[in-house]
């Protein structure tokens, strides 16, 4: 009767391990050379009516930047699904934006922001190339 015990015991143990996800590792898992800044959108399609304040003000950094095709910001948008990447980042509500530059946060707003709160940093952001850090949580979620 131990036996079995014990075999039940190691093989929870093994399951157990198998079911790891590899989000608990330290690498960042968008993986964009260290000295590219990229906005990260992350998103969650039940709450697109929140979100739009933010699709606005990135639409408008990408016609503003645009003239010069070499300086323009990079975006990534993140839905809800990505697990391991609202994990790594540590997102707690959506929508949450954040701008970084390799391992390094530049910019974080979690939360509801009107366009011209949202504009204001990233064009902020993108002239200073994070020289400056921010934290942004919106009173209204």
């Amino acid at each position: 009767m131990n036996k079995y015990v014990g075999m039940m015991i190691v093989g929870s143990c093994l399951f157990l391990n198998a079911c790891v996800s590899s989000a608990s590792s330290s690498e960042n898992p968008l993986q964009q050379p260290p000295d590219e800044t990229v906005t990260v959108l992350f998103s969650d399609s039940s709450t697109l009516q929140n979100e739009s304040s933010y699709y606005d003000a990135l639409l408008e950094v990408q016609r503003i930047y645009s003239s010069d095709s070499a300086d323009t910001p990079f975006f990534m948008i993140v839905d809800a699904s990505e697990r391991d990447l609202i994990r790594y980042f540590n997102i707690e509500q959506f929508p949450t934006m954040l701008v970084l530059t390799g391992d390094t946060e530049n910019l974080r707003m979690e939360g509801i922001f009107s366009k011209d709160e949202i504009l204001a940093h990233l064009i902020q952001i993108y002239q200073l190339q994070g020289d400056v850090s921010y934290s942004f949580h919106s009173s209204l979620s």
